[in-house]
């Protein structure tokens, strides 16, 4: 005989599977309680004994994802040192968790961040918390030397987020065709070499490295330039 406890967590884990399919399926607008009471094999009476209603149901899929998230990056990140190697390690895992969770990602890129009470949400806070362990690696490079000492750690944060999820917007607007990890260590690259000091930048163009090669401390080319 099932325990009430887990007989009422299997019955709420139902109903937040159902309105997770729909919602990437239908769209958030589209769906109804109704559907997702059908699709949960429930009653709308049993639904609402549950959750207030769909906005309650939006939010307590990315609530249950993020927290989840939140505790695994602690682990992924433990003894991991130096500042890059930590920026690397958070974005492969961040892209390996979205791959690996494609219908709760596609709800909050595309439904729950332009819900108007977004940011007044629990989940927002977590977004904040997840988005943090970031400022704080951009801190650390600054720091230590790694990164530029004129870099501004909540700017380098801002387009480092802005990026990964760019990336993964369009990945999940061409419905997931093609893998994240496409063409993403040059993309790495690109992002740190605008971050890190010139000796520690292991994405410095090889031309750039080459002309400054050729010239001589006035600053005048080696050869039979005019």
């Amino acid at each position: 005989m099932k325990h009430p406890k887990n007989k009422k967590e299997s019955t709420k884990d139902r109903i937040i599977d159902a309105a997770k399919m729909l919602f990437a399926d239908q769209g958030y607008l589209k769906t109804t309680i109704a559907d997702i009471s059908k699709q949960a094999e429930l009653s709308e009476a049993a639904l609402y004994e549950y959750f207030q209603g769909k906005e309650d149901l939006l939010l307590a899929i990315p609530d249950m994802w993020v927290s989840e998230l939140i505790e695994d990056l602690e682990r992924q990140l433990f003894g991991i040192k130096g500042a890059v190697n930590k920026l690397r390690k958070y974005l492969w895992w961040y892209f390996r968790r979205v791959e690996e969770s494609p219908l709760d990602a596609k709800i909050v890129y595309f439904f729950l961040k332009t819900n108007a009470n977004f940011m007044q949400t629990e989940v927002y806070s977590n977004v904040k918390v997840l988005y943090a362990y970031l400022l704080e690696i951009f801190e650390e490079g600054k720091r230590t030397g790694e990164m530029r000492s004129h870099i501004n750690p909540s700017i380098a944060r801002n387009i480092f987020i802005g990026t990964m999820e760019h990336i993964i917007t369009l990945w999940l607007l061409r419905d997931r065709k093609y893998s994240l990890f496409e063409n993403l260590e040059e993309t790495f690259d690109l992002l740190v070499s605008a971050f890190t000091t010139r000796e520690n930048d292991p994405a410095l163009p090889v031309r750039t490295l080459l002309a400054e090669a050729t010239q001589t401390p006035s600053g005048i080319k080696h050869g039979n330039e005019a």
